[in-house]
């Protein structure tokens, strides 16, 4: 969490490589089997932050926005081979990587007045989504960013 202006190139560059090569290396990968077999159901996790302007942010949001628009890019070149793609992109998710974060003075409270259902995500709230995203009555739904944030995109 930094400024764009104070954001070293080597953060920059770590966070490409972790968020958004790695994606396009593996779906790459994945996706020339799936396409050789017909069938096959790809699902990123992507972020709120894909799409909201969240300060301090930069390297991650534009990572997560890359990852939206492979993840479209890859669905529109392998609809017609029987592969779906697609991303679920969670609000802020109390995780083991959040949990000193929230700890801090103020700040569970702030981030959940953000979320109009009124909570934090938690890690079971993303399951649901993924499953629907990979299971046979998905099998029409490609290229789409299934927001699994609480309504948070909603404000």
């Amino acid at each position: 969490r930094r400024p764009v202006l104070e954001t070293p190139d080597d953060v920059w560059e770590r966070l490409v490589g972790i968020n958004l090569s790695s994606a396009f290396r593996l779906g790459r990968a994945v996706g020339a089997r799936m396409v050789a077999s017909g069938y096959g159901r790809i699902v990123y996790l992507s972020s709120v932050s894909g799409l909201l302007a969240h300060r301090d942010h930069a390297p991650y949001a534009a990572t997560k926005g890359g990852v939206n628009q492979l993840m479209r890019v890859m669905a529109r070149e392998w609809a017609a081979d029987g592969v779906t793609v697609n991303a679920v992109a969670p609000g802020y998710t109390e995780t083991d990587l959040t949990r000193a974060y929230l700890a801090e003075p103020g700040m569970r409270a702030s981030m959940e007045a953000l979320v109009p259902a009124g909570r934090l995500g938690r890690t079971d709230d993303l399951v649901g989504p993924v499953l629907f995203l990979a299971s046979a009555e998905a099998a029409f739904v490609t290229g789409h960013v299934l927001y699994a944030d609480g309504g948070r995109t909603l404000v």
